[in-house]
């Protein structure tokens, strides 16, 4: 009887369809435009001098212009009672070819920053839960550096931390983390 149970439990097996392969990851340029909407949280950021963790709020809108490959961040930063909020706007256009991305960047009082980033898709579950990487040669307190944003969507909270290496150095260093729940579309 039990031979009989195993031989029937190995035919059913063997007629049974192949589980299915994970869906392969979309592009992360095509990752990125689902981050559309409104966001609110905080960007939390390390101070050269004291070494000290501050936490600003932010508010984040992000929209898809429509193209395909470019997106307009507008983020509104709360700098604490009696100081004027800090607004930094940028907007990203994506190479999905290249998997990279150039970004310029604008903020009251300051030069334009503009950067290419090269992206990886380094986690992929569906279309809210995944990991992009982004990687670029540039400058973090003034000196050269490697710069590395890992960006982390849960759902409705998406997670991006900023670290760096500086020139000569051989392990990346906490700069920032921006951590945001999304309020709307």
């Amino acid at each position: 009887m039990k031979a009989g149970f195993l031989i029937a439990a190995l035919l059913a097996l063997a007629a049974a369809p192949p589980p299915a392969a994970p869906s392969a990851a979309p592009s992360a340029p095509a990752l990125e435009l689902t981050l559309a909407g409104h966001w609110t949280g905080t960007l939390g950021y390390r101070d050269y001098q004291s070494n000290t963790l501050f936490r600003l709020k932010v508010n984040t809108e992000i929209r898809a212009i429509g193209d395909g490959v470019t997106l307009v961040r507008i983020s509104e930063f709360d700098e604490g009672p009696g100081r004027t909020p800090a607004f930094i706007t940028s907007a990203s256009l994506y190479d999905p070819a290249a998997s990279t991305v150039t970004t310029a960047g604008l903020r009251k009082g300051r030069a334009v920053e503009a950067a290419t980033e090269a992206l990886q898709v380094a986690a992929y579950t569906d279309a809210t839960h995944w990991t992009v990487i982004a990687e670029t040669d540039g400058e973090d307190d003034n000196k050269p550096a490697r710069l590395r944003v890992t960006e982390v969507r849960d759902g409705d909270k998406l997670t991006a931390t900023k670290e760096v290496m500086p020139v000569g150095a051989a392990v990346w260093a906490f700069r920032n983390v921006t951590e945001l729940v999304r309020v709307g579309d």
